[in-house]
């Protein structure tokens, strides 16, 4: 019950609002010349760093990847989330119910703090994991929080997360084997399998994965998965075998580029 408040006073009367992979790319500082002939060196590109944006899928949370150049990347990241899939990430069913995102926000001893107008519960959700992707990050308060209302945190959302969330690798990520895969998971006995399939759709490999906790409680996975060289592009599919025949259920599908 207390959780419940919390989003129903977030939602209905405050301002409201992820772990970041850090993949960068410099290049050399390009020389600029002044009218007296004399050359100076320009100030290098900002760096991008890779952050994930969490959109809708089935009506729960769904990461893509989004690159940025700016060091407040939790901002950057809440401006990518506004602004919605693309046209590709439309075609391939991912929705937004946060496309009034707030653009700004203020982090301070683990909380962070945003105004925005009301939201659906799965809009409050995108913000609370996309925020949360950041270390920095362990809850989310509007700016007219009433009182001492308790900041929203993943467990809020437990109803919009699919059983098995994969947060890394993210669709159209290139890959090498050993692939290393990440995020959390709700499943019976909190075990479930990964497949990685060729282009064919024919199973290269497959391992068996065991998260910290299931059964009705969200534990975490970080495991790799090897696999041979496949001369294309690759699927990585995690999905848990039905306990009454065995067939996949809770699918995910994350299309990959081997490298």
């Amino acid at each position: 019950m207390p959780a419940l408040l919390a989003i129903a006073v977030f939602a209905a009367g405050c301002g409201h609002a992820a772990r970041a992979t850090h993949a960068t790319t410099k290049s050399p500082p390009a020389a600029a010349t002044t009218s007296a002939g004399t050359t100076t060196a320009a100030a290098p590109p900002q760096a991008q760093t890779n952050v994930r944006v969490y959109f809708l899928r089935d009506g729960k949370v769904a990461p893509v990847a989004r690159a940025v150049s700016t060091p407040a990347v939790a901002t950057a990241a809440l401006e990518a989330l506004a602004t919605g899939p693309t046209a590709q990430e439309t075609a391939e069913e991912y929705t937004s119910e946060a496309s009034h995102a707030p653009t700004s926000v203020t982090i301070a001893n683990g909380i962070a703090t945003v105004d925005l107008p009301v939201l659906s519960h799965a809009g409050l959700a995108q913000i609370v994991y996309t925020l949360t992707q950041f270390p920095t990050v362990h809850g989310v308060r509007g700016t007219r929080s009433i009182g001492d209302s308790q900041p929203l945190t993943r467990p809020h959302f437990e109803d919009v997360t699919p059983p098995i969330l994969v947060e890394s690798p993210l669709p159209g990520d290139g890959v090498t084997s050993p692939l290393r895969v990440s995020g959390t998971a709700n499943t019976f006995e909190a075990t479930f399998d990964l497949e990685i399939l060729n282009s064919s759709g024919v199973r290269a490999a497959w391992r068996f994965v065991t998260a910290t906790s299931g059964s009705g409680t969200r534990g975490t996975f970080d495991t790799t998965i090897s696999f041979p060289h496949t001369d294309g592009p690759i699927t990585l599919v995690a999905y848990e075998p039905s306990a009454a025949n065995g067939k996949p259920v809770h699918v995910v599908r994350i299309p990959l580029s081997e490298r």
